[in-house]
């Protein structure tokens, strides 16, 4: 018999939750480590749909990318909330494992994947602090092109609307950092590595920034930089447990349209 914890424990060999950020509550979220495992599913973020197909779909393991309970709660009561949520997994049986920040700096994982949209070369990690234990949760490498070429792939891969893009479009792009998710925090360092960086949820002031030190930004949004990474993940979930895995990645969990 299989058991969450048989999982949990493969499933870490290959992403090594120890490497994720601080604040990331990744590894076994909700659930019973002992219970036995028969049908895992994967996720990109545990939404109502998600949940709405798990009352259809029995499954024993929900593997999420995004975590369902960022912040400690003193309430799980039912309602539309990531704490009713959480309810109602629980009463549905289904164990939640979360792996995020650690499939970002993982080989092959999250910022690989995005990396592999704009087709770099001579991929380097960035992102990391090893006083803080932050992980390279991003990716820079060569790239031919304008940054005009670059919009133009994020607007074929991503689609244009929400696209946003800041930066002389003739500038010259010969690196090309990415960070799927908010990467804002990263542009000083991706500045002294990239002449642009593809990465979501990048506010006014972080752009002027950005803009001062000589760093395009392309913008496609928070959820559609990990996207690409999500058919990773759901490989990965596959090749520790076998064939099989329902894949719920196609809920897009994205809030903007």
């Amino acid at each position: 018999m299989t058991t969450v914890a048989d999982v949990v424990t493969r499933l870490a060999k290959e992403t090594h939750p120890e490497t994720a950020s601080s604040w990331d509550p990744v590894g076994l979220q909700l659930g019973d480590p002992e219970a036995s495992v028969e049908t895992v599913a994967v996720c990109h973020e545990v939404t109502e749909e998600v949940v709405d197909t798990l009352r259809r779909q029995k499954t024993d393991l929900l593997v999420t990318y995004h975590p369902l309970l960022f912040a400690k709660t003193n309430r799980v009561v039912a309602g539309r909330s990531a704490e009713a949520r959480a309810f109602s997994l629980i009463q549905l049986e289904v164990n939640l494992l979360v792996i995020h920040t650690d499939f970002d700096a993982m080989t092959g994982g999250t910022s690989d994947a995005l990396a592999g949209v704009f087709k770099l070369r001579d991929i380097q990690p960035f992102g990391g602090d090893t006083d803080t234990g932050q992980p390279h949760i991003g990716r820079h490498g060569e790239f031919a092109g304008t940054l005009a070429v670059v919009d133009a792939l994020a607007a074929d891969a991503f689609g244009s609307s929400g696209l946003r893009v800041s930066g002389d479009p003739s500038k010259n792009i010969e690196r090309l950092a990415v960070l799927p998710g908010s990467g804002s925090d990263f542009i000083d360092e991706a500045s002294g590595v990239a002449d642009a960086i593809v990465t979501g949820d990048v506010e006014h002031h972080r752009t002027a920034r950005a803009l001062e030190l000589g760093l395009a930004v392309v913008d496609p949004g928070h959820i559609a930089t990990e996207r690409p990474g999500m058919g990773a993940l759901v490989e990965l979930v596959n090749e520790v447990t076998g064939d099989g895995v329902v894949d719920l990645t196609g809920f897009d969990p994205s809030t903007w349209i």
